[in-house]
């Protein structure tokens, strides 16, 4: 059980309670001292959860469209025009991949269709003859058709035998070099959205991250350029808790940051955030009113009628200054916030203020 030095303001009344408990001879005397004798607390109302605990989150900065880009076929990398910090536009070639691989494809696809063409005539005019059976000339059409439909995806690979700016933005990462090769669908730069803005994302604890909305607002930090605060938003929750941390993640948007600040702004800078959670979870209490706390659970006093009763509560997560209360507390209880460590169930109390959450 925690004990706490009695704040002077209720000490001083407590003296004042004796002297005069102890000068009173007569009935009505000692009737006016029984009521200056009891214990003067400070009392509050809990507040929703939700406006007192903020959830707490870091994670990295980056923008809010990315885009990796590759060639859609493999080869050697011919060229790469650009470098990291590129301001690029729509439709801007950025690498081209070397012709002869994609020339190659493209010129076998072709005599393979040429071929299976052949095959179905010379089939068809055997089968007329009724030489052959039907069915030889079933499968030379197929082998026509599946060969039509490769020269069609080679001409599509000769077409884009490059990787082109699909929107406005600046190169992020360069992840090849000139004469490398590479598979198909392999990363070569990655492109991000020029003004599509930022977010942070974060991991959070599973019990913070079941209590957040998309919507809810937020503050976000980030020290590396002095640590100004922007305002953002929850943009998107995971559906799932990560299996290694067991934490939740969750996208910020940031709102549109201006000044010397936004120009400083990189992908990979370490930021802090406060989450204000709007999700109903629960009553708030200051941990001061706490007179006794163990594995979740922990007893506060109210007062009721001009005496302490003592609460035994199932606790949330307790902060610095608040604690999250789950089960057992009534959201117009009088809990007493100073003078609780000095209270016993059925001790007279007297309302020395209402405190302010």
């Amino acid at each position: 059980m925690r004990q706490r030095a009695l704040p002077l303001r209720l000490a001083a009344w407590i003296a004042a309670s004796l002297v005069m408990a102890g000068c009173s001879a007569d009935p009505d005397r000692r009737a006016e001292a029984s009521a200056a004798t009891a214990v003067p607390v400070v009392v509050q109302t809990p507040r929703p959860a939700s406006t007192l605990l903020p959830v707490p989150a870091i994670g990295r900065l980056e923008r809010a469209e990315e885009s990796t880009l590759g060639f859609l076929s493999g080869g050697v990398v011919d060229r790469i025009d650009v470098d990291i910090g590129d301001v690029v536009r729509k439709g801007q070639v950025l690498a081209t991949q070397a012709p002869t691989t994609v020339d190659a494809a493209l010129q076998q696809a072709q005599e393979q269709q040429a071929q299976a063409h052949r095959d179905r005539e010379r089939a068809a005019e055997l089968v007329q003859k009724q030489l052959l059976p039907r069915q030889v000339l079933d499968d030379a059409t197929t082998r026509l058709i599946v060969a039509e439909a490769q020269v069609r995806s080679a001409v599509f690979a000769a077409r884009n035998a490059r990787i082109v700016a699909p929107a406005d933005g600046v190169v992020r990462r360069r992840l090849a070099e000139p004469g490398e090769v590479v598979g198909a669908g392999a990363p070569i730069l990655v492109v991000s959205g020029g003004d599509a803005g930022w977010r942070l994302r974060a991991t959070v604890a599973d019990r913070d991250g079941l209590r957040l909305r998309v919507g809810d607002r937020a503050s976000i930090r980030i020290d590396a350029i002095g640590g100004l605060p922007w305002p953002a938003t929850v943009s998107r929750i995971g559906g799932e808790a990560d299996a290694a941390s067991g934490g939740i993640a969750v996208d910020l948007a940031l709102s549109a940051p201006a000044g010397e600040g936004a120009a400083a702004l990189r992908s990979g800078l370490v930021a802090s955030a406060r989450i204000d959670a709007s999700a109903d979870t629960g009553l708030a209490v200051p941990t001061s009113a706490l007179v006794a706390i163990e594995d979740g659970r922990g007893r506060v006093f109210v007062a009721r009628d001009g005496r302490a009763v003592p609460l035994d509560l199932r606790l949330g997560e307790v902060g610095s200054e608040h604690v999250r209360v789950l089960e057992g507390l009534d959201a117009n209880d009088a809990v007493v916030v100073e003078g609780a460590a000095y209270l016993a169930e059925g001790t007279p109390v007297s309302t020395l203020s209402d405190g302010a959450p």
